[in-house]
């Protein structure tokens, strides 16, 4: 479950947000953003805010929001005659005020900006974030948003692993890491450097890597940044290796691999 957040005075504009944004799903072991798909996908979670103290409020409680849409002018500007087309008159807080004080309780949030302004392209850059969105709201412009929140937020969680191994512990980051093979009760990890064994079940291992990480075989997983093509029993990767893909799984391997491909291609 992908929980997101959507701050926006106008509660029109965050409730036709969240339409968007419920209407897709993240196929499981990808982070490709899909339609009504079949397979079992995971959901988003969305939650509404009117005001930055409401949303504020609600993380210093305990809410975690994995990504936020936040919208920058908070108040409705007042016309004024000299005030440039398309152009806020000026606004009590902004979002990107907002956002400095979400990331500083939750630094993991991954942060879409949304306007119907064409004034703070370059005001937005004093915080990170992985999109901007302009209103009124297109669909392609929301699943594009999506996948690069979600990439971001994947590779935030790229974090060290520690297998206990024995009389020592090994500490390896899943980029080090080449693919997986499952021989009874062992995983053997295939690295770069090496290969070692660690007890527990393949199901559980993958549970704990990134969504790049994806079964092909019944014994076999693969990182997908390790892959240098697709062929039709096995995958081949930058070492050389051949690590088999069997028929039951080549057609959601395939899928993985482009949509992994595309987030790449896009986060450059």
């Amino acid at each position: 479950m992908v929980s997101v957040a959507i701050l926006d005075d106008q509660p029109e504009a965050a409730a036709t947000l969240a339409a968007l944004v419920e209407t897709f799903s993240v196929r499981a072991g990808t982070t490709d953003i899909v339609g009504c798909t079949d397979g079992v996908p995971t959901s988003f979670a969305v939650s509404c805010f009117t005001s930055a103290s409401e949303l504020i409020g609600s993380i210093i409680d305990g809410y975690e929001p994995d990504i936020a849409f936040i919208d920058i002018v908070l108040t409705e500007p007042a016309p004024s005659p000299n005030t440039a087309d398309n152009a806020p008159a000026g606004a009590d807080q902004t979002g990107i005020d907002l956002v400095e004080q979400l990331l500083a309780h939750r630094p993991a949030t991954q942060i879409v900006y949304t306007s119907g302004y064409d004034t703070f392209h370059t005001k937005v850059y004093r915080t990170p974030h992985v999109a901007y969105l302009a209103k009124p709201f297109r669909r392609d412009d929301v699943a594009y948003a999506l996948t690069l929140a979600l990439a971001a937020r994947e590779h935030t969680n790229d974090e060290a692993l520690c297998f206990r191994l024995k009389g020592s512990e090994r500490i390896v980051r899943p980029a080090e890491i080449r693919y997986l093979e499952s021989k009874l009760h062992v995983v053997h990890v295939h690295t770069a450097r090496d290969t070692f064994e660690v007890y527990g079940r393949l199901a559980a291992l993958l549970g704990e890597l990134p969504a790049r990480f994806v079964r092909c075989h019944q014994s076999f997983a693969v990182n997908l940044d390790a892959v240098t093509s697709l062929g039709a029993s096995s995958l081949t990767l930058i070492g050389g290796e051949e690590v088999p893909v069997s028929r039951r799984m080549r057609a959601g391997v395939r899928d993985a691999l482009f949509a992994h491909l595309r987030i790449r291609h896009a986060m450059r």
